[in-house]
């Protein structure tokens, strides 16, 4: 993997790394809430590595990237994937999105049709009144857990991103997190904001607007974003895929690396 510079130009800066191979048809993968693209697992990313260009972002304020001091929108998260792609001379793309970063997926589809080849919606959600919203007492949990220390807020994290199962039998994921929580922490303030970004995201009056060849991949066991916010999805992007991966939670990436990219890889044709 080679590291890249930040965005040039306006702020925020946003850091953003190019691995796989050169030749291949570029991809970009956007995470969720808080997390930055060193939580794409490792598996999942080689996976897709002999058959795209992987184009990954750090989302403004977090990882590497520059921390924004005041509330933002998902449309203007959109604006960063499209910076990144113009610092990298990639004209258009794929675009793979979970969680928050299928809502900034939608914008980039809406508002750039024309550097999006195929889309992929992860776990999200268009917002709005007619989407289905977690239960409060998760969003209540999980903000309780800013303020506990790293191993104690991955815990609690996983609790509602993880499986049972798999939680159980992979507690080393929690201890990854709880790492990358001390390396590469992120302010409460962006945690923040970047929770009033998904609040207030908008999109199901334009999804109509989206013409790029879409599939919207949908865990079963999703306590995050309700599985009804997919099937929604699927009735207003035309042309749309639906795919469930039943008995996994919201991070079915970490779940289910390979089972992911392969998705995605046959998906996007690579």
């Amino acid at each position: 993997m080679r590291a890249m510079p930040l965005t040039s130009g306006r702020s925020p800066r946003i850091h953003y790394e190019l691995r796989g191979t050169p030749e291949a048809p570029p991809l970009v993968v956007l995470r969720g809430l808080a997390r930055g693209l060193k939580h794409w697992p490792e598996t999942f990313l080689e996976a897709l590595d002999d058959h795209f260009r992987v184009v990954l972002i750090d989302n403004r304020g977090v990882g590497k990237s520059e921390v924004v001091n005041a509330p933002y929108s998902t449309q203007e998260m959109a604006t960063d994937v499209v910076r990144v792609l113009d610092e990298v001379q990639i004209p258009r793309a794929h675009l793979f999105g979970m969680s928050l970063g299928g809502m900034i997926a939608q914008w980039v589809a809406i508002g750039s049709p024309d550097r999006v080849d195929r889309l992929v919606l992860g776990c999200t959600t268009p917002g709005g009144k007619t989407s289905e919203r977690a239960r409060l007492s998760v969003f209540v949990s999980l903000a309780r857990a800013r303020f506990a220390d790293e191993r104690a807020r991955a815990e609690v994290e996983a609790r509602y991103l993880l499986s049972d199962d798999f939680r159980a039998q992979n507690a080393q994921v929690i201890d990854r997190w709880a790492a990358l929580a001390r390396d590469e922490p992120v302010a409460r303030a962006t945690a923040v904001f970047q929770l009033l970004a998904a609040a207030r995201h908008r999109s199901l009056d334009e999804l109509h607007r989206i013409a790029s060849p879409t599939l919207i991949l949908s865990a079963g066991e999703d306590a995050m974003v309700p599985p009804g916010n997919s099937r929604l999805l699927a009735r207003r992007i035309r042309g749309s895929e639906l795919h469930w991966l039943p008995g996994s939670a919201h991070d079915f990436a970490t779940e289910l690396p390979h089972r992911t990219a392969d998705l995605v890889r046959s998906f996007c044709g690579g």
